[in-house]
């Protein structure tokens, strides 16, 4: 077969999609031209192995099996001592692994599907009757029992032996890998189909794809399209029918026998060739996931520097990782990508970037602005500070990086974000991972942001500090005259003043406050009636220096960042 095969970049969906098939062939593989990429249909030869050869190498170290296997390392490190410092901490975490870790996983009837793939002669349902836990009796003393209890673990790590030797094969990781990923990688792309379809009569998911996607696309280069009556409507490939549609597809496709409402005059277009159908089901491969959570930079400049941005996004995101896996981690990464040193500026002032998200299993898109793109440039050194840093809101961790790059590819000021720490500072609320440094920090990324999109320009930075710096003087001026009760209410007012926009309110209690204290008002607070922005940056920085404390770093930690 020696067909050449052209993919040519279009919307977000096709370029992830192509994203991936590079990740998962090899970019030298294929032939690259500007917006297209050609390869042979031999490529595809073997293709299920490398699709979830990928997943499983990318994903390896977070999937259910690593947890199994992994293991091994601890039995072999206390059978080399003969068990001299297993203690009571080792025989806890040993019945915590055997329940919910190896019988965890391995009782799941996902699992048990392959079983028979990977050694049809194994009783894996026998090694896992014989995993007793052991457990110590409440007058039972460590010392006395012992050597008992090694003979027990010992009988354990036999059955266990069997076990992650079992999941360690060539088979062991090519199935029960697949198995885990199906589930917590490639279903946050597509579902419904080959072995994501519930009624699937196929064990073995590499075989279920090739069945689904692969045989198709090979038959449908080798068959005569010249009277094919219909087109693909994503490249217009010629195509003998409207069956396949992008159903599959996540948040994206629709049913076009149950819904025929979605198209035009109830008639349906929406078909694709396999080869779409191919590298749609890549688009897993080219969103990089954390938690559940993915992200894919759509930088339209050429499908070469497509797949470079995202490589580099992806080998950020596990660096980062190694420090311990959060949500977190592909916005950081995400900074990283568009602010590195040797990255080519130019490039990013003739377009925007399109970001696409997959958040709570929807997509939601941003555009990186060359105007954002300054604004996280210029900021990298203050993002990077709040990184760990966050608060709580009932049951939910918010975290503050997260928070103010969300606001910012949405176009949003931080204004609100900055009068609620602000208030939760005041009021002592519980659960507040940040310092008012932090604070600060947002509010230089605001006041650049608001420079940028040139809705203030008559207050410099240098000014906002030295309101700040009034703020500190303003709060000592009531600790000398032993008044510091006060400044909880004169806080209250101001903070209330500038919610709602309510700048003669502000003065008013400015100029009351000032008088008790026979301080004159810095010239600075005119400046701030020019318009609500100024206004709200004035005021905000004056409620930090009033608010300020003495350098307090307070660290949030990794929690499930909203």
């Amino acid at each position: 077969m020696q067909t050449e095969i052209e993919v040519r970049a279009d919307d977000w969906l096709i370029n992830a999609g192509l994203v991936g098939f590079l990740n998962i062939v090899g970019k030298e593989n294929v032939r690259m031209n500007g917006q297209s990429i050609y390869f042979k249909a031999d490529l595809l030869v073997g293709f299920e192995d490398k699709y979830f050869n990928f997943f499983i190498q990318e994903y390896k170290e977070t999937l259910a099996w690593f947890k199994i296997v992994s293991y091994k390392d601890t039995m072999e490190r206390f059978r080399a001592e003969d068990f001299a410092s297993f203690d009571e901490k080792a025989l806890n975490d040993l019945n915590k692994y055997m329940k919910d870790v190896v019988k965890f996983y391995l009782k799941k009837s996902n699992y048990i599907k392959v079983f028979s793939l990977i050694d049809a002669k194994a009783n894996v349902t026998k090694w896992l009757e014989n995993l007793n836990a052991i457990n110590l009796t409440k007058k039972q003393q460590w010392e006395d029992v012992k050597i008992d209890i090694v003979e027990k673990v010992k009988r354990n790590y036999i059955q266990l032996d069997f076990i992650i030797d079992f999941c360690l094969g060539e088979k062991g990781i090519k199935y029960l890998g697949a198995k885990n990923l199906i589930y917590s990688v490639i279903n946050k792309g597509w579902t419904g189909t080959s072995f994501l379809y519930t009624k699937t009569k196929l064990a073995d998911p590499y075989l279920d794809y090739k069945t689904s996607f692969l045989d198709p696309v090979l038959d449908y280069v080798d068959s005569d399209l010249s009277k094919a009556k219909y087109n693909c409507f994503n490249c217009n490939l010629p195509i003998k029918n409207l069956k396949t549609g992008l159903s599959f597809m996540n948040d994206i496709g629709f049913d076009i026998e149950k819904k025929t409402s979605h198209v035009w005059d109830f008639n349906n277009d929406v078909a694709t060739c396999p080869i779409c159908r191919l590298i749609y089901s890549c688009v897993p491969a080219g969103f990089t996931y954390v938690y559940g959570e993915g992200m894919f930079v759509n930088d339209s400049y050429g499908v070469d520097e497509l797949h470079r941005v995202n490589e580099r996004m992806r080998n950020s995101i596990l660096r980062f990782n190694k420090d311990g896996i959060n949500s977190t981690n592909t916005y950081r990464a995400l900074v990283e990508s568009i602010t590195m040193e040797h990255e080519n500026n130019r490039r990013y002032e003739l377009a925007d970037i399109q970001l696409v998200r997959y958040e709570n299993e929807h997509y939601r898109f941003n555009l990186l602005s060359k105007k954002m793109l300054h604004i996280v440039n210029d900021s990298k050194g203050i993002l990077k500070g709040l990184i760990r840093c966050g608060y709580k809101e009932g049951n939910l961790n918010v975290n503050l990086y997260k928070e103010v790059l969300q606001h910012l590819m949405n176009n949003e000021n931080l204004f609100t974000l900055i009068h609620k720490l602000i208030y939760y500072k005041q009021t002592s609320v519980n659960g507040l991972y940040y310092n008012m440094g932090h604070v600060s920090g947002i509010l230089d990324i605001n006041t650049k942001f608001l420079k940028e999109m040139e809705v203030m320009t008559n207050i410099s930075q240098n000014q906002l500090w030295f309101v700040q710096n009034c703020g500190k003087e303003f709060k000592e001026g009531y600790v000398k005259k032993k008044s510091e009760n006060k400044i909880s209410g004169i806080t209250y007012k101001l903070l209330n003043s500038l919610k709602v926009n309510d700048k003669d309110g502000f003065m008013d209690t400015l100029l009351n406050s000032y008088s008790y204290l026979a301080m004159p008002i810095p010239d600075v607070f005119i400046k701030m009636f020019s318009n609500d922005e100024a206004f709200k940056s004035v005021g905000y920085a004056f409620m930090l220096g009033v608010g300020g404390e003495k350098t307090k770093k307070e660290d949030g930690g990794n929690t499930d960042e909203k």
